[in-house]
């Protein structure tokens, strides 16, 4: 736009006219300046000495002010930072330092260097304060660490009395008083932490000394441990020594604590002395700045008194000049204005304005006129815009929606009327009217949305449950923010909201999904245990659970050998390291578990480790089998095979002995028959011989050919009595069985054994109680010759084992029934008992505990033939070392004859 040429602008006149007054100003200036110049020098003079004063002054009370800011902070501050302390005791001892400096040959410096002497044995103090501050805290982690190694130990004795088959109960007791020890060392570590040394300051000597009640009580508490076993007992004592070094460094500290309280209180009263005496200074120097007042006012008032003079007559000579300039070229273009923005304001925005000036108003004119032909453009695209933002407030797919606080709709976009099911926006309000109680399923949830939103203004992905006009339940997705007047005051909500049922759904069913896994991954007899590409855990079923006392949730994350006490980490860890690298399988079989089974007996399982890769990474499963039964199984087939094949082996053996055994002992009858004085051949050939057979006896006896004889004899009975047990553990069939009452064969076998007294074993069996147990039971069909063959061994075996230091021997009998089709005799006595690998092996052929001569081993091994390969039955025992042994046989009712 071209503007007219302009003429003398108002900024021109206004320069002319101010240059006028300039001129006006100098002289009168000039004039002032003559007559104040004397008086200035005076004036300087004054206020210099005073102001210089009252700086000192100031300056010192200042310093002394932040002096004794600084020394209360430090007094009430009681940290273990080196660095801190060190820092303020040097910023004390300089401040202290200054202030002498500045105060020399006054009576403050005096008061001072008394504070700087006080100062000087606190810090003194105060170190050996630091000292104890910082030893109780690390005197507390050292008690801690050994309570922590002293729990150890007893974890390591407790395991080897374990394994050694002893009582723990006592150990688990010391564990429980340790535990006690160190919840009470935490309530003392809690005192320490939330102790304030700044009480102790005004406390007296003889005022209680801080923990010394706690200390005490658990020192009594801990004289347990000193009556335990090494190295329990020393550890005892020595925490007890560390206790009781804590309550003698306590009572220092208590006793340091009230010294530096008296020090302190000196320094506070050294201090409000040195206050006191500033007080005089700054009203000494309060007289000083009255008399300075009064000079310079009397001055000030000589100078005021020309200036203003020489003030009103510029004045009044600006007021005339301003008059005629602002009536002619601002009062009337600002009408003007004032009267084309009243148009504006009533609604014409596109008229210009005429202001008909060539100056700075021209220039407004033009600006004016400008804007509003900007104003129409702007027009044109707010009305563009307003459409642009319609058209998104009514096609997008989520809701937008503004509400009052209280709980009524104000707008809603089509996408949120058709989500809450309505047909119209008035529907919505009509059929909404108290968001609340109709809108949400649970009122409770808008109060908790409207908590969160007053508390965090904006409230970001709220899932709630919401009802649609027919009733229908549906999940929501609230993103919303509070609205605010210009006065800054709450007047409404504003948000957006989606409907996000369908994606709820998936997520139920997702959960549903992974709660069944878990429930079958829970619901497996097996131990599984999922472990990543650093052996630690994943995966924990609950038979894990079980046989480690360990939740999934505790074992989530921790190392594989830390959780799985099972076996020995060095029997499965290189076997996962291998599955892990070469991402193949691998397999453990009748791995013995370090966890005992019932009645100590040994454990054992099947390992399978299986390579397992999810989303780029690796991982492996653990599938642990209990195979203890099946072990046992293969174990009794093996022994059964076993026993099969010595009974093959001493079947040809016997016949093999019996050939030269017959023949052994024939020769002995006849050789006795031969020498026997009663027949009449031996009497013929001894008269031929010019003897009698008498003589020829009597030289037998008298050499000991007789005794030799009876001896020979009676070795090959006895061994023809092993050939015939040896016949019989390999007679696999049954010959003679009858119904008989076990009843009466047990009581027949007891009558028997109490004739038998072994001297070389020294044992009676009638010093043997015999208590009885008898319940009535159907007779067995059996060969009874066969069952009392073993309810002898049996017998004689406990009668064996009562021998050795047993003060009261006893056995006990049991006869009872199992169902219609068993019966069942017990033999249990009170003995010393035998170990599991004893037990393991106690019915094994040739294996005996008794020394080289004492027996063949076959006795126990023959009962257990006849039982269950003679007799279809069982023969089982259970034993405990030092709770005695119980052998149990079963028999079944109907045993046929094997044919």
């Amino acid at each position: 736009m071209n503007l007219p040429q302009r003429h003398i602008t108002i900024k021109q006149r206004l320069e002319r006219m101010s240059l006028v007054v300039v001129l006006i100003f100098i002289l009168i200036s000039i004039g002032l300046y003559l007559t104040s110049r004397s008086v200035r020098s005076d004036m300087d003079l004054i206020v210099t000495r005073t102001y210089q004063k009252v700086v000192e002054n100031s300056q010192i009370n200042r310093d002394l002010g932040l002096l004794n800011v600084r020394l209360s902070v430090f007094k009430s501050t009681f940290y273990i930072d080196d660095q801190w302390y060190e820092k303020e005791k040097d910023g004390l001892t300089e401040d202290f330092s200054c202030l002498l400096t500045k105060t020399q040959g006054t009576e403050l410096a005096d008061v001072l260097a008394r504070l700087q002497e006080r100062f000087t044995v606190y810090l003194q103090r105060r170190e050996w304060v630091n000292y104890l501050l910082f030893w109780r805290s690390e005197q507390d982690q050292d008690i801690d660490e050994m309570f922590s190694l002293l729990k150890e130990i007893i974890a390591e004795k407790m395991v080897e009395v374990t394994l050694d088959g002893g009582n723990t109960d006592y150990l688990k007791q010391l564990i429980s008083l340790i535990s006690g020890y160190r919840e009470s060392l935490y309530e003392i570590a809690k005192l320490n932490a939330e102790e304030n040394p700044v009480h102790l300051l005004t406390s007296s000597p003889d005022s209680p000394i801080p923990l010394a009640r706690e200390l005490d009580d658990l020192m009594m508490r801990l004289g347990t441990l000193t009556a335990s076993e090494p190295p329990i007992d020393r550890l005892g004592r020595h925490l007890i020594d560390r206790f009781a070094y804590y309550k003698y460094l306590m009572q220092q500290y208590h006793e340091e604590m009230v010294r530096i309280g008296e020090i302190s209180r000196d320094l506070d009263q050294l201090t409000k002395q040195s206050v006191s005496i500033l007080d005089r200074l700054d009203q000494q120097l309060a007289g000083s700045m009255t008399s300075a007042q009064t000079e310079i006012k009397n001055t000030i008032l000589i100078s005021i008194s020309s200036f203003f003079t020489l003030l009103l007559l510029l004045a009044t000579i600006s007021w005339f000049s301003l008059k005629t300039l602002f009536s002619k070229h601002i009062r009337t273009p600002i009408a003007q204005i004032n009267e084309r923005l009243e148009q504006f304001q009533q609604g014409d925005y596109f008229s210009p304005m005429k202001l008909g000036r060539s100056d700075e108003w021209g220039e407004i004119e033009d600006g004016f006129n400008g804007m509003v032909a900007e104003l129409q453009d702007g027009a044109v695209a707010l009305k563009q815009s307003e459409q642009h933002y319609k058209d998104i407030y009514n096609n997008i797919s989520e809701g937008i929606y503004r509400s009052t606080l209280s709980g009524e709709f104000i707008s809603l976009n089509p996408a949120a009327v058709a989500i809450f099911g309505c047909d119209s926006e008035t529907e919505c309000f009509a059929r909404y009217a108290n968001l609340e109680n109709e809108l949400y399923v649970d009122p409770q949830d808008r109060h908790k949305m409207m908590e969160l939103l007053y508390r965090k203004k904006r409230l970001y992905n709220y899932e709630v449950r919401m009802r649609r006009k027919g009733g229908e339940i549906f999940w929501a997705l609230l993103n919303n923010y509070i609205v605010y007047d210009e006065n800054n005051k709450a007047v409404g909500m504003e948000g957006m909201l989606a409907d996000i049922t369908d994606r709820k759904l998936a997520q139920e069913s997702l959960q549903q999904i992974r709660l069944y896994l878990q429930n079958i991954i829970d619901s497996m007899p097996s131990v599984l245990i999922g472990i990543d590409s650093n052996m630690k855990v994943t995966l924990w079923n609950k038979r894990a659970e079980q046989e480690s006392i360990i939740t999934a949730e505790d074992a989530d994350g921790l190392p594989m050998e830390k959780v799985c006490r099972l076996f020995n980490s060095t029997i499965y860890l290189p076997k996962l390291t291998e599955t892990l690298r070469t991402n193949k399988p691998t397999r453990l079989l009748k791995v013995e578990s370090l966890k005992k089974g019932e009645e100590g007996r040994s454990r054992f399982f099947d390992i399978l480790i299986y390579p397992l890769s999810l989303t780029g990474e690796t991982g492996a499963v653990i599938h642990m089998d209990d195979v203890t039964e099946r072990v046992q199984l293969e174990e009794m087939m093996i022994r059964s095979e076993k026993m099969q094949s010595i009974g093959g082996l001493a079947s040809g053996l016997a016949h093999e002995i019996n050939n030269p055994l017959a023949v052994i002992l024939q020769n002995i009858q006849v050789l006795n028959r031969r020498l026997s004085p009663e027949l009449e051949a031996n009497r013929n050939a001894a008269q031929d011989l010019g003897t009698t057979i008498e003589v020829i006896g009597e030289y037998l006896r008298l050499r000991g050919c007789e005794k030799m004889l009876n001896s020979v004899l009676h070795a090959g009975q006895r061994v023809a009595k092993i050939v015939e047990n040896i016949q019989n553990f390999s007679r696999r069939g049954r010959s003679g069985f009858i119904p008989y009452s076990l009843t009466d064969l047990l009581e027949k076998t007891v009558e028997l054994g109490a004739s038998d007294y072994d001297m070389r074993h020294q044992f009676n069996f009638k010093a043997i109680q015999i208590v009885r147990d008898y319940q009535t039971v159907p007779n067995v069909n059996c060969d009874s010759s066969q069952i009392q063959q073993v309810i002898l061994g049996l017998l004689k075996n406990a009668a064996q084992a009562l021998y050795q230091n047993v003060d009261s021997p006893q056995i006990t009998l049991r006869l009872f029934s199992a169902g219609e089709e068993s019966v069942v005799l017990q033999i249990e006595d009170n003995g010393m008992g035998m170990s599991a690998e004893v037990v393991a092996q106690i019915f094994d052929p040739f294996y005996t505990r008794r020394d080289v001569g004492q027996g063949t081993g076959l006795g126990l091994s023959t009962a257990y033939f006849i039982v269950v390969h003679g007799h279809h039955g069982q023969l089982t025992v259970t034993s405990e070392p030092g709770r005695g042994s119980c052998f149990e046989m079963i028999l079944p009712v109907e045993n046929k004859e094997d044919s």
